[in-house]
């Protein structure tokens, strides 16, 4: 069963299928990467040079080996991994927005379905990006949020969008026309 197929099955009978897409694929940076890039590589200096000036001795003991070798692990994750991780979910997701509801469909271990109806949806923020865009559902996050205070996974998003609790439609084809859509629907569903 094929990805399309897989988001159809969560269309109601009395659905009407208005459009269909796919978020982004491959790299995909965006204006974090200004503060974010120069943070993980300036980690990534520092591991490297502990690890060149013997800061990773195995003659101190294991735990002297594993912390050290923790932090390089996370400075590889966060200097190149994170994009690597960020394309793989983009690849897993699909959306949906019907005559009555917005579907983004996340298939990893387990499908992971949200669907927001589009009457009870207080805010809708548009981000154009050329003729991609991203459209955020709900209030923007507050603060700078590194490690989160709602969970692990909110943390994360900062360093891997595609990780974000908040719904949205990241990186669609012509998403001003597809927000002024949305836009449309929720008026005449109020």
């Amino acid at each position: 069963m094929g990805v399309a197929e897989t988001i159809s099955s969560y269309i109601r009978a009395d659905e009407k299928l208005l459009w269909r897409g796919r978020p982004q694929q491959g790299l995909r940076l965006g204006g974090q990467e200004f503060v974010l890039a120069p943070i993980s590589l300036l980690w990534g200096v520092i591991v490297l040079w502990m690890l060149l000036s013997g800061g990773f001795s195995t003659a101190r003991g294991l735990p002297f080996v594993l912390f050290p070798l923790m932090f390089a692990l996370a400075a590889l994750y966060f200097t190149l991994g994170r994009f690597v991780h960020d394309a793989w979910l983009r690849s897993r997701i699909e959306y949906a927005l019907t005559d009555r509801r917005v579907i983004v469909l996340r298939r990893g271990l387990g499908d992971e379905v949200t669907a927001l109806d589009l009457g009870k949806v207080d805010q809708v923020r548009f981000r154009p990006r050329g003729q991609r865009g991203d459209i955020f559902f709900g209030p923007s996050p507050r603060g700078l949020n590194v490690f989160g205070t709602q969970s692990f996974r909110s943390g994360l998003a900062l360093w891997v969008p595609s990780l974000s609790e908040t719904p949205q439609l990241m990186g669609v084809e012509n998403a001003r026309r597809l927000y002024d859509q949305i836009e449309g629907l929720r008026a005449a569903a109020r």
